[in-house]
């Protein structure tokens, strides 16, 4: 086998790897993709470039590296805009991602988990109890599947006053890159009812600078 071929050998074999992991959406180590390789550092850093651009070319889906990390998140590149891709079970979940999102979205990307839940279950989401449309388990699909997707971000709160341990929750990477939060303002207000700009302090901070851009094109 030549050397080529066998660059392009190990790039089908990343490749393989990614499409099979893109469903769980588990954040993907440098290592793991590495270890596929027999740990062959300078073969990895020749194929890894052809394994982002064939994964976007061939099948759409975008390979990006979380920052500070040797971690990779995978996704298709209609995620944002298409459920077609997803079973009944995903778009429900995905339904109720959407939700937390908006409310994040309008608490300035961060809330206490405490209120999170709160807001949730005043619109008759509880976390605890199976929900007819949402399904079971709510709690470790937020508090743990959503987080170890990257779509939410929970950390312990700062505080020094609290005698127990609290916890915040934010946008996480994932949801940052799938769901851009001036798309998210938009269909938010919609569903509400309302314009955009009605959400000020939202729309100035997502959405003024693309108004600027779109006005300058003009």
């Amino acid at each position: 086998m030549s050397a080529d071929d066998k660059i392009l050998q190990c790039r089908n074999d990343i490749m393989v790897f990614v499409i099979n992991n893109v469903e769980n959406k588990i954040p993907l180590k440098e290592e793991e993709m590495r270890d596929i390789l027999d740990k062959d550092k300078l073969l990895y850093k020749q194929c890894f470039p052809l394994v982002v651009e064939s994964l976007k070319k061939v099948h759409g889906i975008i390979l990006h590296k979380v920052p500070e990390s040797k971690k990779y998140i995978c996704y298709s590149e209609l995620t944002a805009c298409s459920t077609a891709e997803y079973d009944q079970e995903q778009c429900r979940h995905l339904t109720l991602l959407f939700i937390i999102l908006s409310y994040l979205l309008m608490k300035d990307c961060c809330v206490d988990e405490e209120q999170l839940f709160h807001f949730l279950k005043n619109i008759r989401i509880d976390i605890d109890e199976e929900h007819v449309f949402f399904g079971a388990n709510l709690r470790k699909l937020i508090a743990d599947t959503f987080v170890k997707q990257l779509y939410l971000k929970r950390e312990k709160s700062d505080s020094e006053t609290e005698m127990e341990t609290k916890y915040v929750y934010s946008w996480g990477y994932r949801a940052t890159m799938e769901f851009p939060p001036a798309d998210v303002l938009h269909q938010t207000a919609e569903i509400l009812g309302k314009e955009a700009r009605e959400f000020v302090a939202v729309y100035n901070k997502y959405c003024s600078d693309k108004n600027e851009e779109a006005m300058a094109v003009e």
